[in-house]
């Protein structure tokens, strides 16, 4: 019996998960998992009649959305510096899509640091450091979903327009990987035209890692998006929906 709790406490799957939830990140993807679970059976359970039990998921993902609040107060600070950071590059370098892209990012950041902070003044009016009215709380709310919707937006232009960069990246590449392996016949040791065809294949290997990261923002955005739309009125998804869409996404949204 020890021997298996030893092998349990120290798998390293436990360690991974345990490194994973030792930073801010982490421990808010894992909070966000447990909200929209709780918001999911909560709706479960409301709809079969079983009031009392709906109550407590419900309040389960009340608290989580709270302690998410919490754990996110100074990040205004880091989107707005992202955006900083961004607008300092020279975009005159990039045409087209990465022009767009590059744009879109930073209306992305400036979205979410305009997220976080009418977030964070609904936290402060909720625990009554802030004195605000129903009618102004409501408000602050509404902004909320507004930034939020506004930076996924932003992130879908900037994740599509980099998607159609890269491949056009990645059809020169092939080309001229092309041209360079029938120009390896002639005149080049095996060394060099080995060296050469790893060079090619760790390009390669990178431009196939930015298509999965980038379609990987791509899928997180399209099911974020309907959450704060929801929030706004302007689509009418039920709260077992949300709940199922809200742990596939990534970028830590309001309680809702």
């Amino acid at each position: 019996m020890s021997n298996l709790a030893a092998q349990v406490i120290l798998h390293p799957k436990l360690s991974q998960s345990l490194a994973v939830l030792a930073t801010t990140i982490g421990r808010d993807k894992a909070y966000r998992l447990i909200q929209y679970l709780a918001r999911l059976i909560a709706w479960s359970l409301l709809r079969r009649g079983d009031v009392e039990a709906a109550a407590r998921w419900e309040g389960l993902k009340n608290g989580f959305a709270t302690g998410r609040r919490v754990m996110r107060l100074f990040r205004p600070a880091e989107f707005l510096q992202s955006a900083m950071n961004l607008a300092q590059r020279p975009v005159s370098s990039l045409k087209g899509a990465g022009q767009l892209a590059h744009l879109a990012q930073i209306g992305r950041q400036l979205g979410y640091a305009g997220f976080f902070t009418s977030d964070m003044l609904v936290w402060l009016g909720q625990i009554r450091f802030l004195r605000f009215d129903k009618e102004q709380l409501a408000r602050f709310q509404r902004l909320t979903f507004k930034c939020w919707l506004a930076g996924i937006i932003c992130s879908l232009i900037s994740s599509s327009s980099s998607l159609v960069k890269l491949r056009a990246d990645s059809r020169r590449f092939a080309l001229a990987a092309d041209v360079a392996r029938r120009e390896s016949k002639e005149g080049k040791g095996p060394d060099q035209v080995a060296r050469e065809e790893t060079e090619r294949r760790e390009r390669g290997r990178t431009l196939l890692a930015q298509r999965q990261s980038i379609l990987s923002q791509l899928i997180i955005d399209s099911c974020d998006v309907w959450i704060p739309a929801t929030g706004l009125g302007y689509a009418n998804v039920n709260d077992g929906v949300l709940g199922a869409l809200g742990p596939s996404g990534g970028n830590m949204p309001p309680p809702v």
